[in-house]
């Protein structure tokens, strides 16, 4: 059974920085448990930055320590990864009242990018970690109408952070 642990720009703004308590407690869990968190380009944009004043940005330090790694170019000519962003996009929009096309594409990507790797048969489970409560839904009702139900997780990025660090990692 092949898993993948999809994380949106939410849950590493949650952690901060590679001294934080909860980045370091979320480093433990991904080593003890063989997890490679797998973002969209999309969420990797939205965390980097070209401010030269920046030295390293946390998401940089993690995926040059192995635990995260940027997805590749979305297939969107793959009906299913067009239907899953379009899809999550109508979701999110509808759950904040506000028109679709001022959705975040990042937060959609995280529903495309699993419908990809599901439907390739690349991935038999997905677990997506947001802290934006209607993406994770949104990819969880719209993946589970292609009939994906069974194998997408949502995980509340928020909470998972602070479980870990009640649990010290």
């Amino acid at each position: 059974m092949s898993r993948l642990h999809i994380a949106d720009t939410g849950l590493f703004v949650a952690m901060g920085q590679p001294s934080n308590s909860r980045y370091q407690a979320v480093r433990r869990f991904t080593r003890r448990n063989d997890i490679i968190f797998v973002l969209p380009e999309r969420v990797y944009e939205e965390l980097t930055t070209d401010d030269p004043d920046v030295e390293k940005v946390p998401i940089d330090t993690a995926i040059d320590e192995g635990w995260a790694t940027v997805a590749p170019s979305l297939e969107f000519s793959e009906p299913i990864v067009s239907r899953a962003m379009d899809g999550v996009q109508r979701y999110i929009a509808n759950a904040d009242d506000r028109p679709a096309d001022e959705v975040e594409r990042a937060d959609a990507a995280l529903a495309a990018l699993a419908a990809q790797e599901l439907s390739a048969g690349t991935a038999t489970e997905v677990y997506i970690y947001t802290t934006d409560i209607a993406a994770g839904e949104g990819a969880e009702t719209v993946l589970g109408s292609e009939g994906y139900g069974d194998s997408v997780t949502f995980v509340n990025g928020f909470r998972f952070i602070e479980d870990l660090v009640a649990g010290d990692g």
